[in-house]
């Protein structure tokens, strides 16, 4: 199958963790924004070089990790600070899944992020599977795995929607993870999609 780049995403609790997982078991290559945006954090030289350009060494511990509590204080207090230091990550998120992508020379390759369109993923994606439940399951889902008030996930659900309404519809494609259709049929119906138009 031609190599292309395909988006999973979807907002808390709709399940694009679950549809990744799939896709490994079915031996795809998946990237993970979040995890790999925070290594990057750590690893990158490019970062680490703007980041002391921006906030001071003093954001660099001695033991070579980051200041995070400093660099949290800046972001978040100032907007200005908070974009720039999404914008800075987005860059070379983009620039480290190009390298990515770059490893594999056929079939479809994932990238998993919820947000695509704020990162700039939408224009390097060929296709983007949204992954999407009703409200009241998502919210059960992400109550049920802890770490978030009912209140707090009410609110990003409702923050979410615009980043998701903003897609491509041309090429995204959505993944109905409510309960009333199988998810592997649907990610299967997908690839076979794909094979017959590549």
């Amino acid at each position: 199958m031609e190599k292309c780049l395909i988006g999973i995403t979807g907002g808390i609790g709709a399940g694009k963790s679950v549809v990744s997982r799939m896709l490994r078991l079915k031996g795809f290559p998946v990237y993970d924004c979040d995890s790999r945006a925070k290594e990057l954090m750590e690893e990158s030289a490019y970062i680490l070089a703007s980041l002391k350009s921006r906030f001071g060494e003093e954001c660099v511990l001695e033991s070579g990790e980051l200041n995070r509590a400093m660099i949290a204080e800046r972001v978040f207090s100032c907007e200005e600070e908070r974009l720039w230091l999404n914008s800075l990550v987005h860059a070379e998120v983009r620039r480290d899944i190009s390298e990515w992508t770059a490893m594999f020379q056929e079939g479809p390759v994932f990238v998993e992020s919820a947000i695509m369109v704020t990162s700039g993923l939408d224009r390097m994606c060929g296709r983007i599977m949204l992954v999407e439940a009703p409200e009241t399951l998502r919210v059960k889902r992400a109550l049920q795995r802890g770490g978030a008030s009912l209140d707090n996930i009410v609110k990003r659900i409702s923050a979410q929607k615009e980043e998701f309404a903003s897609l491509p519809a041309d090429k995204t494609v959505s993944i109905d993870n409510g309960g009333s259709d199988s998810l592997l049929f649907q990610i299967e119906k997908f690839l076979e999609n794909l094979e017959s138009v590549s």
